[in-house]
């Protein structure tokens, strides 16, 4: 019977042909075992009864069924139309005699209705299913075609085969043949069978709207009548006619004339807008995980086997690193594969099948990961998700379907860790292992009674650093990458690493940047480094970039260059559309870190600039910075939830805006200026000192020889009133002036001016020339004022007067020129606050230097009044004498 084991085994995992074995169990070489040969021919019945039962029958519908109708002759409303329109979505249930009759009748508008809608195929499982056509016909002109034929083709098409998993499903399908414009399709089928996985639960979504419109709508649904109900309404208050018959307990509603449902994209996957009711017989959630208990035990024979395969391949003592173990064996060498028919669309395989075939759908490897380490003492429970609705699974009724995915808890010293065992090539310790956001979980234990909350997941991060390195200015650039991946990214990354030859990641990477580099060439291979056991992945490349500078097209001068972070820019492209009704998911986690450096040959002008956008939901930052012959832009970007609310939409749509508005950063250059040296302007030096002289020059003039007749001759009152005030900023002038020259170094430059000049921007040159001279003159003019406002002098009100005239003049015409050099300027408020201030200054204490009483009584002082009119120097003394007269005339 040893080697009839075997074949029996080979049968099981490999689907041996019934008459191989019979033939070997007969040949000369064996006794004959008519027992063996018994069970092997009872074991292949199913093979044989396969075809019989995936046959498509036809057959009138049943008495139980509630008989629609519908009108020929409606058609859509005004703007609903499209190639067909729905005249009946007929759908009834009768959970008693597990039949699901579903009933349709549409119209065809156009050809391309025609197109679209002139094949019917139904999906079915031939495991517990049979389907049954009632009837396939088409309405024309008042006369009834009949489509329906036998036999019916069927097809095995996997659905989900592109995600690795097969359920063994059949479609059958029916083409229709001379359909034409106006014809009206209508069809009836019914399924027959339960899914025995169940144990006979009830669980049910019935929907109210779709993504087409329609006439009619009639949904009913039959359960016995001793059967426990739990009705959940969601988006609808439509309420259900109940009756109770021979038949058992019904449901039924009824709708007219519904618009299709238009559903915003890029919205959460647990948004749900649809119309729909929930029916289902559990009433708690602990009945669910009580369900599963039974379906996820395993037999005390197959852990016994298991434990001595287990015996032989893992070696670690220490129970932390054991666990680590068998968590990267379940992930990596567990190929996910799933046979998803009948029983094992929800039970999972043997874990010792699971074991030996190195193969396994999510549930299998789960139960296959927690039977290893129960196998060493440590506590692991499967767990059931729904990726999709996270959190916002609680808001379901308890059903067995409401569940898409299963995990893993791992209970080790008091703590509690989580492990998905489908992510392969994951890194990091137990600690700091990443798990995904599936927010919920319900834990398959006896124990059970509610979800379970998932801890946050651990950060994830990656940092870019470009730097771009050039030998002259208008020549090409060296640019080299380097990538650090943290977390769930360096997850993914090393499975791309491992999925794809280097050869064909470096030909994806050459044209990524040749986006913005056309001619970029690879210097060197791309290196990884991988610390898998603290779950860092880097990344290294070098790129030549021959022509990294760009000529301007409108200015043929001008040459520039461009970086930006490419890298980031998904992130930002988001719908220009601020209208819509639904929330805007977000990837999350992200937290994206982009360095670029630029390393120039010469010094260069780069003002400092950053740039904060954030809120509840992510978060931006720029910055650009320059020291050294080095420009460094930083950008950082993170979200810190996976959507964004209605509400908040607009401001994200603007927000994302200015962000990608802030990612590019040019550096540009004149071909003229290339060869020009740094140096010592001595045109900047001598400007300086000759305005200066004349500033002192004339600032003893005024002090000597302008002496006005004071308006109230008097002795004068003190300083006093709104004067104390305006002092205060008189003796602040002189320095805030001092300080604003040590700020323009660039005028003692010779790169400065000859620059102007081989711009041939003559007219900055001329501004800039004539700034500098105001700037030196103004100086010694500013303490002159000071001091003749202390000596309380008469020709303070005039001086002053002339001071804020021309300060307020020559501050307009320097915003002005500013802001048609840089016109990011116009939209920077401060450059409008000098402006404002200067304006302000002069309405307020031009008038009242001229109107006030307390001027006129307090500023009445000449120079003879000066107890130091002795120490005027000899030499104006001895050039110009003014009489008495002539002062006064001043």
């Amino acid at each position: 019977m040893l080697r009839v084991r075997n074949f029996l085994r080979l049968y099981d995992s490999q689907g041996t042909k019934l008459i191989s074995l019979i033939l070997y169990l007969a040949s000369p070489s064996m006794k004959i075992n008519l027992l063996a040969i018994f069970i092997a021919t009872a074991l292949f019945i199913p093979s044989f009864a396969y075809p019989q039962a995936s046959k498509v029958l036809i057959e009138k519908q049943k008495a139980w069924i509630n008989p629609q109708t519908f009108d020929k002759d409606v058609m859509p409303g005004s703007g609903e139309e499209s190639s067909v329109y729905y005249l009946l979505i007929d759908e009834q249930e009768n959970a008693i005699l597990q039949e699901r009759y579903l009933h349709y009748a549409y119209k065809i508008l156009t050809n391309e209705g025609i197109q679209e809608m002139s094949d019917i195929s139904v999906e079915y499982d031939p495991s517990y299913q049979k389907l049954i056509f009632n009837q396939v016909i088409v309405h024309r002109n008042g006369k009834i075609i009949q489509q329906l034929r036998s036999p019916v083709r069927t097809i095995q098409r996997e659905q989900s085969m592109d995600r690795f998993l097969y359920d063994g499903s059949l479609t059958a399908i029916i083409n229709l043949t001379d359909i034409r414009v106006g014809d009206i399709i209508e069809y009836a089928y019914t399924k027959r069978g339960y899914n025995p996985v169940f144990g006979g639960h009830l669980s049910k979504k019935i929907y109210f709207n779709y993504n087409v419109p329609y006439e009619k709508l009639f949904q009913r649904f039959l359960i016995p009548k001793s059967y426990p109900t739990d009705l959940k309404y969601q988006n609808t208050d439509v309420k259900p006619e109940i009756k109770i018959t021979d038949l058992g307990k019904e449901f039924s509603w009824s709708l007219d004339k519904m618009k299709a449902l238009i559903i915003d994209d890029n919205a959460p996957d647990w948004h749900d807008p649809n119309q729909f009711v929930m029916i289902t017989d559990f009433e708690k959630w602990e009945q669910v995980a009580f369900w599963a208990t039974k379906h996820f035990a395993t037999d005390s024979a197959d852990r016994l086997l298991l434990k001595a395969r287990l015996s032989s391949q893992f070696k670690e003592a220490n129970i932390e690193q054991y666990a680590l173990e068998a968590i990267r064996f379940v992930q990596d060498e567990i190929r996910y594969l799933g046979f998803e028919t009948g029983l094992n669309s929800h039970k999972p395989h043997s874990p010792v099948k699971v074991f030996d075939q190195r193969f396994g759908d999510c549930k299998d490897k789960s139960l296959l990961l927690c039977e290893m380490l129960r196998a060493r003492g440590i506590e692991a429970n499967p767990v059931l998700v729904n990726t999709l609705l996270g959190n916002q699974i609680e808001n379901e009724s308890p059903a067995i379907q409401a569940f898409n995915h299963c995990v893993v808890q791992i209970k080790l010293k008091d703590t509690a860790y989580y492990v998905d065992p489908t992510i392969n090539n994951q890194g990091g310790s137990l600690e700091s292992n990443y798990f995904p956001t599936y927010g919920k979980g319900l834990v398959i234990h006896e124990r059970t009674t509610d979800f379970t909350d998932f801890p946050p997941p651990v950060s994830s991060d990656i940092s870019e650093v470009q730097t771009f390195e050039m030998a002259a200015l208008g020549g090409e650039a060296i640019l080299n990458v380097r990538t650090t991946y943290r977390g769930s990214d360096a997850d993914i990354i090393r499975s791309e690493y491992l999925s794809n030859s280097l050869e064909t990641i470096q030909k994806n990477y050459l044209t990524y940047y040749g986006n913005l580099y056309p001619d970029v060439e690879m210097i060197d291979t791309i290196t990884t480094h991988d610390n898998r056991a603290n779950n860092i992945f880097s990344v290294e490349e070098q790129y030549r970039i021959p022509s990294f500078w760009k000529q301007n097209e409108q200015d043929e001068e001008q040459m520039y260059c461009e970086v930006y972070p490419q890298t980031m820019e998904h992130y930002f492209s988001v719908s220009k559309s601020s209208q819509r009704s639904a929330p805007y998911r977000l990837s999350y986690p992200v937290s994206y870190y982009h360095h670029i450096h630029i390393r120039v040959p010469e010094e260069w002008s780069i003002e400092s600039a950053e740039k904060m956008i954030e809120s509840d939901f992510y978060q931006f930052e720029r910055n650009i910075s320059y020291a050294d012959r080095e420009v460094s832009l930083y950008t950082h970007y993170e979200t810190k939830q996976n959507y964004v609310p209605v509400e908040a939409f607009e401001k994200f749509v603007s927000d994302h805006q200015q962000m990608m508005d802030n990612l590019s950063y040019n550096l540009t250059y004149n071909k003229n200026l290339i060869a020009i040296p740094s140096g010592i302007s001595w045109l900047g030096i001598i400007t300086s000192i000759a305005s200066l002289g004349f500033g002192i020059w004339f600032a003893l003039r005024m002090y000597f020889y302008y002496d006005p007749r004071p308006v109230l001759p008097s002795v004068g009152k003190p300083i006093g009133g709104w004067l104390i005030l305006i002092s205060l900023g008189l003796m602040i002038t002189p320095f805030r002036l001092t300080y604003d020259l040590f700020q323009m170094p660039e005028v003692y430059d010779s790169k400065t001016w000859s620059n102007l000049l081989g711009l041939k921007r003559y007219g900055l040159f001329v501004f800039i020339f004539f700034e500098q001279v105001y700037n030196m003159v103004i100086l010694p003019f500013s303490v002159l004022i000071l001091v003749l406002f202390f000596k309380k002098r008469s020709s303070v009100p005039r001086l002053i007067t002339f001071y804020l005239a021309i300060t307020s003049f020559v501050t307009i015409v320097d915003a002005v020129v500013s802001m048609q050099i840089d016109e990011t300027l116009s939209s920077n408020l401060d450059s409008y606050s000098d402006i404002i201030r200067s304006i302000v200054a002069a309405v307020i204490w031009i008038p009242y230097f001229n109107i006030s009483s307390r001027v006129k009584e307090t500023f009445v002082r000449n120079v003879d009044d000066d107890n130091d009119s002795s120490l005027i120097p000899e030499i104006v003394s001895s050039e110009y004498e003014p009489s008495p007269v002539n002062r006064q005339t001043h």
